[in-house]
């Protein structure tokens, strides 16, 4: 009985607030609270969008959806230059609140402030195409037939009249664009079921055709045109079971095809139209099975070859080329690279690559590399001696030796005798004694400038050493902070590690040093200095 009373008190109480509602909703009273909260905090935060997009979506959930309508309104008129906020309540008003003459208000209001922006036309473009799809619905739902009588408006609705006008007035307002004029023609593809899409397209097409005659990249989008439905085709295929392989390739064909008449015919620039043909076919090499590499690997290096008779292949091309074909046709390439740029240390560095990976004799090797060393740019580079001195290391000891002396010669480009320094002092570590490391570091330090992981490397080698020598590594620390205490926090860390860890120096020495670090780095290293110093006492 005491249980039944209090069931009906807690009904009448919530009956007087009325809060009968169903399961896993706020209560009304709750809602409106919380509803003045977020209306509370978006005006005195107007310019936090995250917090009216959470309100937005609070206003979804509880079905209220003409606030969430009039909330957008609110939220648009602080940040009125976000497009995607624009783009964002033009679809709820279109999908939610299926009010498609609101969103296209607010489509063609955001173009009035935001004309140059592509995204807005290409949303505004799709959202015409589902109204039509939207009033085809509608129509099929109240069985109305095609001998029916419609207005006026709704016949150039249903044939593409605004869609037309949408496309015409986007193309007119973002001027030499190409790419983005084809977007339009993918979208288009979406809505195929319509009777004036197809005409739609040869027109967009036409547009491109005589509006970007001298454009490579208009041209090339043309060529393009095959293709461009490809994504759909393999998806429906797929839904069907079906194999388009075969259909592709003929499509891949006809691309191929239409680049080349383009190229014999067109009036646009030859080198850019060539370089753009030549990106679609790697780019569709990526694409393909390993089944289906090997023609298109001949094709690819059909394209290259009479792209190398028509235009200068620069040595990026080359080098794409090369990576594309077998081991023999390669070196048939390259070849005829480095005759054209006997100047460029990577064409050289591949040629090079080429003849060690078919484990040519090292006299071959040594020959090549002395013919790439005539150039001066290839013999400045760093690239091609790293790849020699790998080399060298695994077949000849005594060239290795003289490789890196000869990288060491005062007369040698800089960038490459910093680098090899280090490399250096690590080979005479790996095949002689700590003696001759020492030697090698004694002679190689005189010669400056030197760099700094030349003396971390040699001062890690001396630690590891088995007869170590503590007089050596801080001297080597201290030449090391010559060149580069001011501008390294790294170095002064392992030298206080160091001195902490291998001598048994009082707080005074260690301190000492500590405070040289605080007189000699420069500002931002003596910052990460001090912060790393701090974790270290903490840890």
């Amino acid at each position: 009985m005491k249980k039944n009373t209090h069931t009906h008190i807690h009904k009448k109480k919530k009956l007087k607030l009325g809060r009968i509602n169903k399961k896993n909703e706020i209560d009304l009273a709750i809602k409106r609270r919380i509803e003045r909260l977020f209306r509370s905090a978006c005006h005195r935060f107007k310019k936090d969008v995250n917090l009216w997009l959470t309100f937005i979506e609070f206003l979804k959930k509880q079905h209220d959806y003409s606030t969430a309508s009039s909330t957008f309104t609110s939220v648009l008129q602080t940040h009125g230059n976000k497009y995607w906020l624009w783009i964002m309540a033009a679809k709820f008003e279109f999908e939610t609140m299926v009010s498609p003459s609101s969103a296209r208000s607010l489509f063609q209001r955001a173009l009035r402030i935001m004309p140059q922006e592509k995204k807005l036309w290409l949303e505004y473009f799709k959202f015409e195409l589902l109204y039509i799809e939207l009033v085809q619905k509608r129509q099929t739902v109240l069985d109305r037939t095609k001998q029916e009588t419609q207005n006026d408006e709704e016949d150039a609705v249903l044939q593409g009249k605004i869609v037309e006008i949408v496309f015409h007035n986007a193309q007119t307002t973002i001027e030499n664009d190409p790419t983005f004029i084809c977007s339009f023609v993918k979208i288009l593809y979406e809505f195929s079921q319509f009777s004036f899409i197809e005409p739609l397209i040869d027109h967009i097409y036409s547009v491109l055709k005589e509006k970007y005659s001298s454009n490579a990249l208009a041209q090339s989008l043309i060529a393009q045109r095959p293709l461009i439905n490809e994504r759909k085709m393999i998806d429906e295929a797929a839904k069907k079971e079906q194999d388009v392989t075969f259909m592709i390739a003929i499509l891949e064909q006809q691309v191929r095809e239409n680049y080349e008449q383009q190229l014999n015919n067109s009036i646009v620039d030859k080198n850019e139209l060539w370089n753009l043909y030549l990106d679609f076919c790697v780019q569709r090499l990526s694409q393909i099975s390993d089944s289906n590499k090997s023609e298109h690997i001949s094709t690819c290096d059909r394209v290259f070859s009479l792209a190398s008779e028509q235009i200068s292949l620069t040595p990026e091309r080359y080098l794409e080329w090369v990576s594309i074909v077998d081991h023999n046709r390669a070196k048939v390439i390259i070849q005829k690279a480095t005759d054209r740029y006997p100047n460029d240390a990577s064409l050289w560095n591949q040629r090079l690559s080429l003849l060690i990976e078919e484990s040519a004799d090292c006299k071959t090797i040594k020959k090549e590399f002395k013919l790439a060393c005539q150039n001066s740019d290839v013999k400045k580079s760093s690239l091609i001696w790293n790849t020699i001195i790998d080399y060298a290391q695994e077949h000849d000891q005594k060239w290795t030796e003289e490789l890196f002396e000869q990288s060491q010669m005062e007369s040698f480009d800089l960038s490459v005798t910093l680098q090899l320094k280090s490399k250096y002092l690590q080979w005479i570590n790996q095949n002689k004694s700590i003696k001759q490391v020492r030697q090698l570091f004694d002679k190689l330090s005189c010669r400056i400038p030197a760099s700094l992981p030349f003396y971390m490397d040699y001062i890690k080698i001396e630690q590891s050493s088995s007869n170590i020598d503590n007089k050596r590594i801080k001297t080597a620390f201290e030449q090391a902070i010559i060149y580069f205490g001011k501008t390294s926090a790294d170095l002064w860390l392992v030298y206080l590690d160091y001195l902490k860890q291998h001598q048994s120096l009082g707080f005074v020495t260690i301190s000492r040093i500590h405070s040289r670090a605080l007189h000699t780095l420069d500002s931002d290293e003596l910052k990460r200095f001090n912060t790393e110093c701090a974790l270290k006492n903490l840890t």
